[in-house]
């Protein structure tokens, strides 16, 4: 074999093992890129508030949750028609002065829905009671609200948050048992927060047998 060949054939080794090389690169990447897109694909919270925001020209968001504890059966059937799950957003917006509740599906494909209250009161109306209690809350979430645990914002407590041990803090009549039977929708909202005097304060308000009530320790 020349010398001449040896170079060729080493030239031509090297052209194709930078030719695989760069297609493993790219396959990597473009598999890296996908996961990371595959993986924040669902809609989250401050996309919620955007989206119900635009499709419904709302003056503003008073709340947001991941939870349809007040979507009826019939709201429920609209979520399986239209939705391709029942991950959704529950959204409180204001316009006009007046409340719109509506369901943003964590699939960002999925348009946003007009859903339905299963409580007698509003929201304002539960912020107000709230407020009768000293909380001093005020009803507006921000767009780049994005952690449902923030603190600052009123809580919905179901399912296992909803339990006896956190009951049994506000010394409510007939305990956990009674209160839980008593309640219209199984969901209770919650606030913490310290007044001007630095002592910790929390309250729970639900509505009982077409009530709405109140309950601070």
């Amino acid at each position: 074999m020349s010398f001449v060949n040896l170079i060729k054939r080493h030239k031509f080794a090297v052209a194709v093992a930078s030719v695989v090389i760069i297609i493993l690169i790219a396959f990597i990447t473009f598999i890296v890129v996908m996961a990371v897109l595959w993986g924040n694909s669902d809609v989250k919270y401050d996309e919620a508030v955007v989206r119900a925001k635009r499709e419904f020209g709302l003056d503003k968001v008073l709340w947001i949750d991941d939870s349809l504890a007040f979507v009826n059966e019939q709201d429920l059937e609209s979520l399986d028609a239209k939705f391709y799950s029942k991950y959704a957003y529950f959204v409180i917006g204001e316009k006009e002065n007046k409340e719109i509740y509506i369901m943003v599906s964590h699939n960002p494909k999925e348009k946003p829905i007009i859903a339905s209250w299963n409580l007698n009161y509003t929201f304002t109306q539960i912020v107000e009671k709230f407020n009768e209690n000293g909380a001093e809350y005020v009803a507006d979430v921000p767009n780049d609200y994005y952690d449902r645990e923030f603190s600052s914002y009123i809580q919905l407590l179901v399912g296992s948050d909803l339990n006896r041990g956190m009951i049994e803090r506000y010394s409510i009549d007939g305990g956990y048992s009674a209160f839980y039977e008593r309640l219209d929708v199984k969901a209770v909202f919650s606030y913490e927060w310290k007044n001007d005097d630095n002592i910790a304060r929390s309250c729970i308000v639900a509505q009982e047998n077409g009530e709405l009530k109140a309950y601070v320790h």
